[in-house]
């Protein structure tokens, strides 16, 4: 179909151009907008097509902008909320596989008194454990406390609380070191 025969059944609002051969299949009937067209002069192409040539132009309103706030809205407070939930789980775990946690824990497990109490599989109590508390090797302190269970099905709380001495090569000193079980019993792991 060529440009004028479309132009044609354009300019017609629901007529189809008799030109433009048989209606295809599945064609529904639509009404166009009129507008204002110019009839092909010889000597003029697609070239000569352009917004400040007034006899290419086609006059009619234009929609109003489609405002795309609430979208922008939605993403930014998914990406906010995305953003949050992943760094504090990476903080999470980064209390989780530090050297004085997996230490503490360590030295639980071997504790023999904690053993007869918890069981000997002394572990952390879920597979993605919280963490509370802080660690701080720059400073020189950690304050962590976390829950752990054993194989005998009873439910304890790790606390432990270090600093260091001096400047940065200076000696630790653990200051409570401890699991706590449900029943109110702590047992010193130090």
């Amino acid at each position: 179909m060529t440009l004028p025969r479309i132009a044609r059944a354009a300019a017609g609002g629901l007529r189809w151009a008799a030109a433009a051969g048989p209606r295809p299949r599945g064609y529904t009937a639509q009404r166009v907008a009129p507008a204002r067209l110019v009839p092909e002069t010889p000597g003029r192409g697609w070239a000569d097509a352009h917004a400040k040539n007034p006899e290419f132009a086609v006059e009619r309103e234009l929609l109003p902008p489609k405002s795309r706030r609430r979208e922008v809205g939605i993403f930014v407070a998914v990406a906010a909320v995305t953003w949050g939930l992943g760094t504090v789980i990476a903080f999470n775990y980064q209390r989780m596989t530090s050297t004085p946690v997996t230490a503490a824990l360590f030295t639980a497990r071997h504790n023999e008194e904690v053993c007869e109490v918890l069981g000997k599989q002394l572990n952390f109590r879920s597979s993605f454990p919280w963490i509370t508390g802080s660690i701080s090797h720059l400073k020189g302190f950690v304050d962590v406390e976390f829950e752990v269970a054993g194989d005998k099905g009873v439910d304890g709380r790790l606390v432990l609380k270090s600093r260091r001495t001096g400047k940065q090569n200076g000696e630790w000193h653990t200051v409570e070191f401890y699991v706590a079980t449900s029943d109110g019993r702590k047992i010193d792991c130090r």
